[in-house]
């Protein structure tokens, strides 16, 4: 019995035992004294035929009594009490089985489903089906800058799609040895032409300087002239041999100088990028155009430390763009990194593909596959969270699977052995098979036996 409804029945009760013994001791009196208690009017009521579908049936006499009004001296109908006599038992049965049904206990109260989200086993791929993301980049790309400074006098003007012509700019197409831009080169032509005047000085030293040691070397062979004589004719023309191979190097130098003024496409490319513009200065060393060779394209991606064995120099391997609707080119290994990377702890390895028809870019996803054959029973795999370790066991794993007991779906754990990751999931080697259905999202949650709802 509950605390709230328990004194609500033993009210209802008490008031109906209250009523009947009222009743009764204002008909038949008091049970001690054998009289009633007060002046009471009243008898039997006569026999009366019944109506309706029972009409052949008597109603049973009723004894009703009539009781003084409370607050007059005539008899109040309200007061009146018209009771079969075998209603006693009848209304303490009811009153009984109402106060029990209210004490009766509520049945246990049961957890609600925890909800999970399930997927079914999946084969794995084979090794054929092993993918990597891949960038692609030029096979050579090059930063161009001018050796010299001075200012920009004028940048290539090739003619666009509509004919015009414009300043050299991205994505344009240059062949190998085209002027590209141009320094003012006056300065550069007057050190130039220094340099020329100062060789030609020293070239007149010299000849001048062999003509005298010549003379020299005469007169020491006729005994005309002392030794010491034509020890200083010798020296003074090897000083006017130096001078004059300086000259030269200065004009030269100065050449140099001049050719560096112009800047020209080492290879045929596109224009990536270009950073100077007409009248600007720039200092020696300042880049002016990114040049990128796209005629054969590097896919450069990564592999962990067990699957170098898979890929070697030379392999031939096929890389796919999904920017270009999954069309595939193949492609050689021309590298592989010795070394891993320190941060991703992975090996990069270059694909060298062909693209005569410049389809692929610089910067674009690819797919690369490796392996070449196919396994006749693929594992099975499920993702990463499906994977728990099982109670009191911190080295094994199991999974949860979904079991139907009495029309509700619990969780069943089961061990399983794993294999080799791929991604985000995990090769199963014992325990599952393929089509079965495993718990992910909820499996650190869930226990044996656990009810669960599937969510989509």
């Amino acid at each position: 019995m509950t605390p709230s409804s328990a004194p609500q029945w033993l009210r209802f009760f008490s008031l109906i035992t209250f009523n009947f013994s009222f009743c009764r001791d204002e008909v038949f009196g008091s049970a001690a004294s054998g009289v009633p208690k007060m002046p009471v009017s009243g008898g039997v009521e006569p026999t009366r035929p019944a109506l309706g579908l029972h009409a052949d049936r008597e109603r049973p006499p009723r004894i009703f009594v009539a009781a003084p009004s409370r607050f007059s001296g005539r008899k109040d109908v309200s007061h009146m009490c018209a009771l079969p006599r075998d209603w006693a038992a009848a209304l303490a049965i009811c009153a009984l089985s109402l106060i029990f049904q209210g004490c009766a206990q509520k049945p246990p109260f049961e957890k609600p489903p925890i909800p999970v989200k399930v997927i079914a086993v999946e084969p794995a791929e084979s090794e054929a089906g092993l993918r990597y993301s891949a960038t692609l980049a030029p096979r050579e790309q090059v930063n161009l800058a001018f050796k010299v400074g001075g200012y920009v006098d004028a940048i290539l003007q090739p003619a666009g799609p509509d004919g015009k012509i414009h300043d050299l700019q991205k994505g344009d197409r240059v062949a190998k040895g085209t002027v590209l831009a141009r320094l003012r080169d006056s300065d550069y032509l007057a050190k130039l032409n220094h340099a020329r005047s100062a060789l030609e000085e020293a070239r007149a030293s010299l000849a001048q300087a062999t003509r005298e040691f010549d003379r020299a070397e005469r007169l020491l062979e006729q005994n005309v002239v002392a030794k010491d004589l034509f020890d200083k004719a010798k020296e003074k023309l090897d000083v006017t041999k130096a001078r004059a191979k300086g000259a030269e190097s200065q004009v030269e130098e100065a050449t140099i100088q001049l050719q560096d003024t112009v800047l020209r496409s080492p290879l045929d490319s596109l224009v990536v990028d270009r950073f100077l513009e007409r009248g600007t200065l720039v200092a020696p060393g300042t880049r002016a155009f990114v040049l990128a060779d796209l005629g054969s394209v590097k896919a450069v991606f990564g592999v962990p430390d067990y699957l170098l064995r898979e890929v070697k120099r030379g392999d031939a391997l096929k890389v796919s763009v999904e920017a270009l609707h999954n069309r595939e080119f193949r492609g050689f290994v021309t590298a592989v990194s010795p070394s891993a990377d320190p941060r991703s702890r992975v090996f990069q390895v270059e694909i060298t593909v062909d693209n005569p028809g410049l389809q692929l870019k610089d910067g674009m996803i690819a797919s690369v596959q490796l392996g070449g054959s196919t396994a006749d029973n693929p594992l099975p795999v499920v993702p990463l969270n499906a994977v728990v370790r099982p109670p009191g066991d911190p080295h094994g794993y199991m999974v949860f699977t979904i079991a139907q007991d009495s029309g509700k779906q619990r969780a069943a754990g089961r061990r399983v052995a794993i294999g080799k990751v791929f991604a985000n999931k995990v090769a199963v080697t014992d325990g599952l098979k393929v089509g079965e259905k495993v718990i992910t999202l909820g499996a650190t949650i869930v226990s044996e036996g656990a009810h669960v709802a599937i969510i989509p």
